[in-house]
Formats: C-alpha cells, sequence, structure tokens
C-alpha cells in the first residue's frame, strides 16, 4: 500500500513538473513573441518618423519653389529694403495688393503678427502703412476682404452652406460671420444670397 501511494506521489509530482515545465515554456515563448511585436512596432514607428521628415522636407521645398535658400534669403533681403524705402501710401498699397492676390485673409489666425511675419516688417511699420497711407485698421480691410469674397462664394457657389461659406472665407465662428455681414450689407447673408441670385 505503502508503495503505491509513493508511486502515486512520485507520478503526481513528475506531472506537476511537466505542467510547470510547459507553462513555463509557453511563458517564455509569450514573452520572447511580445519582444518581437515590440521590436517591429519600434521599426514601423522609426519608419513613420522617417517619412514624416521627409514629408516636412517635401513642404518646405516645395513652399520654397526649389529654390536656395541663400537665394531666398537675398531676396528676403531686397524686398525688406523695398519696403523700407516706401512711404506709408506706398506700402498700405503694396500689402494689401499682395494679400488679396495671394488671398492670406483666407487664413483663419491672419493678423499683425502674420502681416508682419509675411513681409518682415516691425508692427510700427504695419501700423503706420495701415493707419496714414490707407486711413483704416488692418482687421478692418481683413474683415472686408472676407466679406467681399464671402459675397462671390454665396453668388457663384449658390447651393454652398453659409457655414462653410464662412469658413472658406476665413471665419473661425460662424456667429461673427453673420455679426459683420449684417454689419456692412444691413441684411443676413440670407437675405443678401436670395436677393443676388434673383438678379
Amino acid at each position: 500500500m505503502d508503495y503505491l501511494i509513493t508511486c502515486f506521489v512520485l507520478v503526481a509530482f513528475g506531472a506537476s513538473l511537466a505542467i510547470a515545465y510547459s507553462l513555463r515554456k509557453q511563458r517564455d515563448d509569450a514573452m520572447q513573441e511580445v519582444a518581437t511585436i515590440s521590436q517591429r512596432l519600434t521599426d514601423i514607428e522609426k519608419k513613420l518618423d522617417e517619412n514624416v521628415g521627409e514629408f516636412q522636407t517635401f513642404r518646405k521645398t516645395s513652399r520654397q519653389e526649389d529654390k536656395h535658400p541663400e537665394i531666398l534669403k537675398s531676396q528676403d533681403s531686397e524686398i525688406s529694403q523695398d519696403l523700407s524705402a516706401m512711404t506709408d501710401e506706398e506700402l498700405f498699397l503694396y500689402i494689401t495688393k499682395v494679400i488679396r492676390e495671394q488671398e492670406l485673409y483666407r487664413w483663419p489666425d491672419f493678423n499683425r503678427a502674420a502681416v508682419m511675419t509675411h513681409f518682415s516688417l516691425s508692427a510700427a511699420r504695419v501700423g503706420a502703412a495701415f493707419a496714414q497711407g490707407g486711413g483704416q485698421s488692418l482687421p478692418e480691410f481683413v474683415r472686408n476682404c472676407r466679406l467681399d469674397h464671402a459675397c462671390r462664394l454665396m453668388v457663384e457657389q449658390p447651393t454652398m452652406s453659409f457655414v462653410d461659406v464662412g469658413e472658406s472665407s476665413g471665419y473661425q465662428r460662424t456667429t461673427t460671420f453673420y455679426h459683420d455681414f449684417k454689419a456692412r450689407f444691413g441684411m443676413a447673408p440670407a437675405e443678401y444670397r436670395k436677393v443676388r441670385v434673383k438678379n
């Protein structure tokens, strides 16, 4: 009887060892698989970072129209020199022409700081150009450009929603677009479109 119990215990112990070994092997295999997946994810992240870097380089290059940086710098300095020699009125006419032609007013965050950066001018120079040269403030000019653009869109694209019209014209908030529009034209955008599209 003792012999049978001893055999049973030994068999149970052996089975326990086999199970423990099997579980440990499965755990090691799982850990190895996790490590492999982790390495693959790291490689993918590196490739993504490289692709993002290449894309940013491409965007920067394309924005510069494939010109050499030194040439761009010299052109920028020439523009700055030309602008510095302009009177306030000439500068106002030049800046407003560029803003209209390049539709810079459609940038939602287009403000004095953006003008200063774009034209390499000081805040005082920009302020003087609009106050002395044009007799209006920069925000007023930008607002009028946006509203003119909105009017064109409403007539040329009668099915375009007013939310899209406002956003496409540079407005971040539709409520601001409605407020500015009514303040200038004395009517809501829907009324304006109804009158203009009929005619």
